[in-house]
């Protein structure tokens, strides 16, 4: 059987890429990938990277995606104390930390990232006068997607440990949101690299997104903690299978529902705008089970200002490296 490194792409036209050996990450993305494309070259981002999206719709998707942040840091801390009860590290000092102690750094770090974020959001909502709604949200605020990811947190977090491979379920559903944000803004942040002028204080949002928000979430440093995370889930799968193929299809029995499941919400989080040249939908606050938004408007806000510099990761540095303020890799 071929050996493929964990996390890359068999590209050989004799393999098929949702069976890569053990590659559970390759796997995933190949399944409903015409779905993956939809989610991350969204008309949404592309009015982001063009710089025409209103203060208003900005506004309803940042305070969604804030409290979208809550059920992330709550699987966070729910895999932690899951491998923190199961696991005891047999690895001797010198030696490399094992696949779980690798994984509790990673999470810790993602911890005070994940706080970092929802005051990078207040931030930038201050600076920009982007009028955010209190948080938390009430349930006629919360987007579709919100309550889908709510949903699939809850789900994760109920689910009865496994005694193989135990934080899987976790795992996955943390890498796949990372990736999928990830590859999301790096497009975005394709199309922003197109764009002429780069004149921020003529969008619509004063350069929130283009200036602030895309370069946060499509840096090198966000690359490399989402990575990071792959080699930890590929190798760790790729250990525990160790060439059985019955283990193999219990791994991808796990992990396919969460995935759909996942690009599923994140396609309904995008809030609906047209794209290319077209006016964009009326911003609302709410989607019904067609994904469709309700008239429901927030109330746009005062002049933009000239904003800062300051970035960030969405949700952690990585342990080898770590950032300054301004989002650049440092030693």
């Amino acid at each position: 059987m071929p050996h493929h490194h964990p996390g890359t792409w068999a590209s050989k036209s004799d393999i098929d890429p949702t069976n890569v050996p053990w590659a559970i990450t390759t796997h995933l993305l190949a399944v409903n990938h015409e779905q993956l494309l939809r989610v991350t070259r969204h008309p949404f981002l592309e009015r982001a990277a063009k710089g025409t999206l209103p203060k208003p719709l900005i506004a309803q998707w940042l305070a969604n995606d804030r409290q979208y942040l809550q059920g992330y840091l709550a699987t966070i801390n729910n895999t932690l104390n899951l491998i923190r009860s199961t696991h005891k590290s047999k690895t001797a000092p010198s030696d490399e930390p094992d696949i779980p102690t690798r994984f509790i750094a990673w999470l810790e770090s993602a911890i005070k990232n994940g706080d970092r974020e929802l005051r990078f959001f207040q931030e930038v909502a201050e600076i920009y006068k982007i009028d955010l709604p209190p948080s938390p949200l009430q349930e006629n605020i919360k987007s579709e997607g919100l309550r889908r990811y709510e949903a699939l947190f809850a789900s994760v977090a109920s689910q009865q440990p496994n005694t193989f491979i135990p934080w899987l379920e976790g795992a996955i559903l943390l890498w796949s949101t990372e990736k999928v944000y990830y590859e999301a803004w790096s497009w975005a942040r394709r199309q922003d690299a197109q764009s002429s002028p780069r004149n921020y204080e003529n969008d619509q949002d004063g350069g929130a997104m283009r200036r602030e928000f895309i370069p946060n979430w499509s840096n090198r440093d966000f690359l490399m903690f989402v990575e990071q995370l792959e080699r930890i889930v590929n190798e760790g799968v790729s250990d525990a299978v160790d060439r059985d193929d019955g283990r193999w299809a219990d791994v991808k029995d796990r992990a396919d529902p969460i995935w759909r499941a996942l690009l599923d919400a994140e396609e309904a989080f995008w809030p609906d705008v047209l794209g290319g040249e077209g006016s964009l939908i009326e911003p609302g606050v709410r989607r019904g089970v067609d994904g469709k938004m309700d008239a429901t408007t927030l109330r746009s806000t005062g002049e933009d200002e000239i904003l800062n510099e300051k970035q960030g990761v969405r949700s952690g540095d990585i342990t080898t490296l770590h950032s300054n303020d301004y989002g650049q890799v440092v030693n």
